[in-house]
């Protein structure tokens, strides 16, 4: 671990981590449904055993004086009982403790990690391990651990090694579409689990000669419009993100996600069918899914993060300013739908985890009140809508689309108003070094 003491963050986190703060952070959770409950003791062994393979997530975000920074962690993670609200922000932490937590329920086990260590095919590979080492402890296999992973190669900056400094750059922003404005509740995060049959899913999306993600944005784009009271008007934006590991090799952890957008015109009218929908924002996605098209994107922001007058301009004057870009970009979204496809574990859980879930959260910084994310294990897909506030119209409409196509779904809700959980320091003193001062001014 000491030889990744301090890092940069990646080009993602940038962005992410301007968003952040003593009382909200962008997080997401992964949930396994084991056969039987979750040991406590297993779990803190095995979170253990994973920290110097995984040094990356292992880590906190700090504030430097050019650009945010992770300082990497030597504590455990929290793990702790999860409480009757469910999922609540990861905030800045002063306890040293990486920003990442560990709760379980009953046979339930959940990672809620802060999107500045990670995104969700990166957190994912660490749980991947993680419940592999829990299972094998339960099993009584104590003996010293190895995981076939390389921390110089998981800990990489995939954006910074693919950013091509002359190459072509992605121009223009996103076009402005409909935005509802929408009132927050404190705290308040409502999860609705629609599980269905994923071969269900995919018959129904490869007859239309879809993807599963090109055929759910479509019910969700449906969704919106039937959910409004008034005729929208305005395109209707649904953002994608893109795993750029599928095109660009890297076996990084950290952010390598970029976002695509679906858009389509309802153009005032209420009659608007499925099919419609299907047939009008066909080809989008795929378009945008070339590797020239994606490796402008790359160079675009990796154009706006070397940018030598940005470089030196203040953290506490730069911050702003890329708070409100995110939040310009998602001026014209209704919602975001993150689909992980179909997750593999290793052989040695077969049988001993039902299913999973997952869930992209409190997206509320961004002015969006609901996020989508899905994620399909054995048979079974789950689709989660998230939302921070009380009104249910909008996934209601969405249950009721996937009925009227012949697919059933099963409901489940996880909702409440949490405590806002503040960090005390423990004591914790992270030192002195020259180390941290050239993280501190990112050199």
């Amino acid at each position: 671990m000491a030889d990744f003491r301090w890092l940069k963050i990646d080009t993602a986190s940038i962005m992410f981590s301007s968003l952040s703060s003593k009382e909200w952070g962008r997080t997401f959770r992964y949930s396994a449904f084991f056969t039987k409950d979750i040991d406590p003791v297993a779990l803190e062994k095995a979170a253990k055993d994973l920290m110097p393979y995984f040094p990356a997530t292992y880590a906190y975000l700090k504030k430097g004086f050019f650009w945010n920074y992770l300082a990497l962690s030597e504590r455990q993670p929290e793990i702790r009982e999860e409480n009757e609200s469910g999922m609540l922000p990861i905030t800045k932490r002063k306890d040293g403790r990486p920003d990442f937590r560990l709760t379980y329920k009953g046979n339930r086990l959940n990672i809620e990690s802060s999107h500045s260590l990670g995104d969700g095919k990166g957190i994912m590979e660490y749980f991947k391990a993680l419940l592999k080492r829990y299972n094998e402890i339960c099993n009584g296999e104590t003996g010293k651990y190895t995981v076939d992973t390389d921390p110089v190669k998981n800990i990489t900056n995939a954006f910074s090694d693919y950013y091509d400094e002359n190459g072509e750059k992605a121009q223009g922003d996103n076009p402005k579409a409909f935005h509802f404005e929408e009132e927050y509740e404190d705290n308040y995060l409502r999860l609705l689990f629609a599980e269905m049959s994923s071969e269900k899913v995919k018959e129904r999306a490869h007859k239309e000669n879809l993807t599963v993600t090109e055929y759910l944005t479509a019910v969700l784009m449906l969704g919106i419009i039937r959910s409004r009271k008034e005729p929208i008007r305005e395109r209707v934006t649904v953002a994608v993100p893109v795993n750029l590991r599928s095109f660009f090799d890297t076996e990084s952890v950290r952010n390598f996600t970029i976002q695509s957008f679906i858009s389509f015109s309802p153009e005032g009218r209420d009659d608007i069918s499925l099919k419609e929908i299907i047939e009008a924002t066909r080809g989008q996605l795929k378009a945008q899914l070339k590797k020239e098209e994606l490796q402008k994107t790359i160079n675009k922001y990796g154009g706006l993060v070397n940018n030598p007058v940005l470089r030196i301009v203040p953290n506490t004057i730069k911050l702003p300013v890329l708070r409100k870009m995110q939040q310009s970009s998602h001026a014209g979204v209704y919602t975001i739908l993150t689909n992980y496809g179909v997750c593999e574990l290793n052989e040695s859980l077969q049988g001993v985890i039902e299913k999973l879930q997952f869930v992209n959260g409190d997206t509320r910084k961004y002015g969006l009140a609901v996020t989508c994310s899905c994620i399909s294990f054995n048979d079974t897909l789950s689709l989660c809508f998230s939302r921070a506030n009380r009104d249910t119209v909008f996934q209601n409409e969405c249950i009721k689309i996937l009925n009227e196509v012949g697919i059933e779904t099963e409901i489940s809700v996880i909702e409440g108003k949490g405590e806002d959980k503040k960090y005390p320091d423990e004591g914790f003193k992270e030192g002195f070094s020259a180390e941290k001062i050239k993280a501190y001014f990112n050199i």
